[in-house]
């Protein structure tokens, strides 16, 4: 797996795992003002300069991405990291929370979700869009980052970045990641989680609030906050915003509750 390091190597360890299709790229925005951290941004496989998906099975995937990062930590010699996920990357999270809990110093989700069984009508429809996705991805390149450029008019520098991402990102391994997502099943698992964790979302879209909330509810003493005039993904719509959580979280709250 493609790991790109930045900051203190003697800072306190950062894991900065993208979005669905982004690299490590993603987290542009975040490397200045974390300096002092040792930051540890990956391409997931599947994406960017890491290894392709091809031949692993759709219920696998996730569990591979965060195997790999576990190997990462691993050839480095760092026993724990604080782990941040935004959106897909949230998910892996996640997997890494439920199934290699020692390694998880402490974890921030944003703008993710936890499972896709639908709770309500508007949920149902949030699920029927995501599910459809792996078809939209198969549209000729321009027309779809024109879509996506479209749903961030607010946030213009978000939208060229998730346009480029989804655009240049390979097909195949996109549409097989969509579709691990799609089928995520984490809320009863992490019922069981004891691990500091904070829970960021924008507050653009009630849905994606609401799919947050659950994850909050789903981690037991997890903290909840909400990045106003953002959207999935808050590091790019609000990234000064959204590295001051990150920042204040990794320098005092997460070690408070350690």
């Amino acid at each position: 797996m493609h790991v790109h390091e930045t900051g203190s190597d003697s800072g306190p360890p950062l894991v900065l795992i993208p979005g669905l299709g982004s690299d490590h790229r993603m987290y542009e925005p975040q490397y200045t003002a974390l300096d002092r951290f040792r930051c540890l941004t990956v391409d997931l496989r599947g994406t960017g300069q890491s290894p392709t998906l091809e031949g692993i099975a759709v219920d696998d995937v996730i569990p591979r991405q965060a195997a790999d990062i576990v190997a990462t930590l691993d050839d480095r010699g760092i026993d724990s990291a604080h782990v941040i996920g935004v959106s897909y990357g949230g998910a892996v999270v996640q997997e890494l929370l439920i199934r290699h809990r020692d390694r998880v110093r402490s974890a921030v989700i944003c703008d993710s979700l936890c499972d896709t069984r639908p709770r309500s009508f508007s949920e149902r429809l949030l699920m029927w869009g995501a599910k459809t996705q792996p078809l939209l991805y198969r549209v000729p390149r321009r027309w779809l980052a024109a879509l996506i450029r479209r749903s961030y008019t607010r946030w213009p520098d978000a939208g060229t970045a998730m346009a480029d991402a989804v655009t240049t990102a390979r097909r195949d391994d996109l549409v097989t990641q969509r579709r691990a997502i799609n089928s995520i099943r984490y809320e009863d698992a992490l019922r069981s989680v004891d691990c500091p964790t904070l829970c960021l979302v924008g507050d653009h879209a009630s849905q994606a609030v609401g799919m947050m909330r659950r994850v909050h509810n789903a981690i037991a003493g997890s903290k909840f906050r909400v990045i106003t005039n953002s959207f999935d993904p808050s590091n790019l719509c609000q990234p000064a915003e959204f590295t001051a959580e990150l920042r204040r979280w990794v320098e005092g709250d997460a070690i408070k509750d350690l």
